[in-house]
């Protein structure tokens, strides 16, 4: 209890202060995706959950605006349901892939090593069916949506927490492929598709140390800026 006690003052402070960013942020994450179902005429298609892993690397303008490089794979399976005969079509193994890039947001909390932030992404997803069910990989467009808080321990260490929707997605308005890969025939179809996932990652800070902005107001103007 005593220890405890002691390390309070410790934690208080260091909750109390405000850590600046690096210029460029390594963040290798690792998450759950949760699964996914669009409907048809008379069928839908699901694709499962599971673990999805990747990375990103942002570069930071200043300590509010970057921009993120993003990659994400995940190994899952997909199928189709008929309505009209009450049956499940296997789909087989899929492995996704996105590669996306965008602008994030960042805001600060006064005296806080906490920093919400909020980014859209875009890009590429890489759809590649199990090698054994005579598809080749495809590649659509894809669009993304995150957001999320930052911990920061010191300048180069932190934590980051964030929700994230992806979607592949293609100009006929739709974005994903389904096929009953089984013996007695095929059904393919497309859709769009919204994957939801929520992962957590390790900041890890490089290059230099961005210097905190300042809100003053300019000695011989009427406005402010940040210095």
């Amino acid at each position: 209890m005593r220890r405890i006690i002691l390390l309070l003052p410790a934690i208080f402070l260091l909750s109390a202060r405000t850590f600046a960013q690096t210029s460029v942020e390594l963040i290798p994450t690792a998450g759950y995706t949760f699964a996914s179902r669009t409907d048809f005429y008379d069928t839908y298609g699901r694709i499962a959950d599971g673990l999805s892993y990747g990375g990103s690397i942002k570069f930071n303008v200043n300590r509010s605006f970057g921009i993120e490089v993003l990659y994400s794979h995940m190994n899952t399976t997909s199928d189709l349901y008929s309505a009209y005969d009450g049956s499940w079509l296997q789909g087989g193994n899929l492995q996704l892939d996105y590669i996306l890039a965008g602008p994030v947001e960042s805001f600060t909390i006064p005296n806080s090593t906490v920093r919400p932030f909020v980014g859209a992404l875009l890009g590429a997803a890489i759809l590649t069916p199990d090698a054994n069910s005579g598809f080749s990989s495809d590649t659509r467009f894809a669009v993304g949506f995150q957001l999320g808080t930052n911990i920061y321990i010191s300048p180069r260490v932190g934590i980051q927490l964030k929700a994230q929707l992806l979607s592949p997605v293609d100009g006929a308005g739709g974005g994903f492929y389904f096929s009953n890969y089984g013996s007695g025939g095929g059904i393919d179809t497309y859709s769009s598709i919204y994957q939801f996932s929520l992962s957590g990652g390790l900041i890890i800070g490089l290059g230099r140390v961005l210097p905190e902005q300042i809100f003053r107001p300019h000695p011989r103007r009427r406005y402010y800026r940040y210095y």
